[in-house]
């Protein structure tokens, strides 16, 4: 039986312990295999095209965050790889990575690199048609003379700091505007899903009720494939589709800001911002 006063020494380093990047409690993992197609400049990210997860998800491509420094030493495209993912409700990522194997130049697989954003803040933001979860038409320009919080989602998106987060951040927001009429009035919130094939008007009803989505404040849309893409790409957003159906996809995140009059404000890139920081922006304009 350890003594009380050594138990009471061991809490700190346990709890320690616990935040140093290691696997969380609530967690569950899950073993993959695949290529490695990309690699993040800062190391903090990899693109893996990887096979069936049992029990997860079926083969796609998909980049997956990296915690610990040093996990992507030696690795580079092309290489094969074994790995770790780790998922929780709020997080997932890589805690294992090792390589196998690697494929000459011919045998890799091919990908339409991640693009930077192309409109600059001021810019006229494109027009596109788009049709809501209740099937109702309509368009972008539809909102002059409000401002518009927009993001890029689908509704498959299995990992849960994709674009499930885009939708915990949304349903934050809306939340954020009960106490604040000015916001709640001028400002209205848009998750647009680049998979229309699957994301049909139904899908998107029954997603925008399980997220919380109160549609006077925050709708959810999609347009046909090609308008689509077009239109994210002139925001930095890249959607890359595979297999027979174009249904094994790979995309980063961007969430927007627009004033009244169209013009880009603010692009927020990844899933690194938070909340508060549109409802901060927002207020700052409306001011």
């Amino acid at each position: 039986m350890i003594p009380a006063r050594f138990a009471l020494m061991l809490i700190p380093a346990l709890l320690l312990s616990a935040c140093s990047g290691g696997t969380p409690a609530n967690a569950r993992e899950y073993p993959l295999q695949g290529e490695v197609l990309a690699i993040k400049g800062d190391r903090t990210e990899i693109t893996i095209k990887h096979g069936d997860i049992k029990g997860f998800m079926p083969a796609m491509t998909m980049p997956f965050p990296i915690k610990r420094a040093g996990l992507l030493d030696g690795l580079a495209v092309g290489d094969l790889v074994t790995a770790t993912l780790v998922v929780t409700d709020q997080e997932s990522f890589l805690s294992t990575l090792e390589k196998t194997g690697s494929l000459p130049p011919d045998r890799r697989s091919t990908g339409q690199p991640m693009l930077s954003d192309s409109l600059r803040p001021g810019a006229i933001i494109p027009d596109i048609g788009l049709t809501d979860q209740t099937g109702h038409k309509f368009t972008l320009a539809a909102y002059r003379g409000q401002y518009v919080v927009f993001t890029f989602v689908y509704t498959r998106c299995p990992l849960p700091d994709y674009c499930p987060r885009m939708s915990t951040h949304f349903a934050a927001i809306q939340r954020a505007f009960a106490d604040r009429p000015s916001l709640r009035m001028g400002t209205r919130l848009l998750s647009i899903s680049f998979d229309p094939d699957f994301d049909t008007s139904d899908i998107l009803a029954a997603y925008a009720k399980r997220v919380g989505a109160d549609d006077a404040v925050w709708r959810f849309a999609t347009a046909p494939r090609a308008p689509l893409d077009a239109f994210g790409l002139a925001l930095g957003l890249t959607v890359m589709r595979e297999g027979m159906a174009g249904d094994d996809i790979t995309h980063n995140l961007r969430t927007v800001l627009m004033d009244r009059e169209g013009k880009l404000v603010k692009i927020y890139n990844g899933n690194d911002w938070s909340p508060d920081d549109v409802v901060r922006d927002l207020e700052a304009l409306i001011k």
